[in-house]
């Protein structure tokens, strides 16, 4: 019963869109908080960021009321192509801006693949000191199954990724 109030607390999107990476990040539950950077785009820009074929998110952790803690930017993939690829080598300007941003913000880099912009997600951790990228592992779940899927992706953040409340 605990899980499903945790859920029920989770702020959902106000317009009611979103990549199926962000909702299931919802799943982890109350005090893993995310935002959107694609979400804070200019209007003129907006539809790029409908098209989800390439979100940054942004992890972290309300220590207090004036205190954030970074844990993680995920650069998330609609899928995994030559071109995409290309984010995980450090010889475009893109991969060091976001390699400064990681630096910046104390926190870890992720690129994530996805399977059309669903599950499975493949995760690749990018070193913020040497740039070099290592794999991480895939993210598959059962998506008709809510409580084994909030299992999974508990399971996989705490376990593989390494990241808890």
């Amino acid at each position: 019963m605990e899980n499903n109030l945790a859920r029920e607390e989770v702020k959902k999107r106000y317009d009611n869109q979103g990549s199926e990476f962000g909702f299931i990040h919802r799943d982890l539950g109350q005090g893993y908080y995310m935002f959107d950077i694609d979400g804070i785009k200019a209007s003129i820009e907006y539809d790029l960021t409908l098209r989800r074929e390439n979100e940054l998110f942004v992890e972290y952790r309300h220590l207090s009321k004036d205190k954030i803690k970074f844990l993680a930017i995920y650069e998330v993939k609609a899928k995994e192509t030559k071109y995409s690829k290309n984010c995980l080598e450090l010889n475009n300007s893109t991969s060091i801006v976001r390699l400064e941003i990681a630096k910046r913000l104390e926190s870890r880099l992720f690129v994530v693949f996805g399977t059309n912009g669903n599950q499975p997600f493949k995760f690749f951790e990018i070193d913020v000191n040497s740039g070099d990228n290592n794999f991480i592992g895939i993210l598959s779940y059962d998506k008709d199954n809510p409580k084994k899927r909030e299992q999974t992706v508990k399971s996989f953040w705490a376990n593989i990724l390494g990241i808890t409340k």
